[in-house]
């Protein structure tokens, strides 16, 4: 955690921001909800990376926010209808765990 915070303190679009959300990822595996709200929060206005909308949604889902989760999952899923074959392909791990995001989540 210590690396990803130096790499985003020097370059914070490092990676097209995917060092920021890999740092939230870190906080909230690390039981820092706060700081990994603020991290996501952060990644997610400046990047639309699958990976970083999904480790959100994963979060949420788990701090008990299922509406917002079900937001960012669908966000994901909702990309793969402009997508071309080869990005579909690429994403499809992102899709398969926005689905079961969703899954989890209680139903409305």
């Amino acid at each position: 955690m210590v690396d990803l915070q130096r790499v985003v303190t020097k370059d914070p679009k490092y990676d097209f921001h995917r060092a920021v959300g890999l740092l939230a990822q870190a906080y909230a595996r690390n039981n820092q909800p706060a700081d990994a709200d603020a991290a996501f929060k952060r990644a997610t206005d400046a990047s639309t990376l699958s990976e970083t909308y999904c480790n959100y949604a994963s979060f949420l889902a788990g701090a008990g926010r299922s509406e917002e989760a079900r937001a960012w999952a669908e966000r994901i899923l909702a990309k793969k209808a402009t997508m071309p074959n080869y990005l579909r392909r690429r994403e499809r791990p992102w899709f398969r765990k926005a689905k079961a995001v969703l899954n989890s989540l209680p139903q409305k």
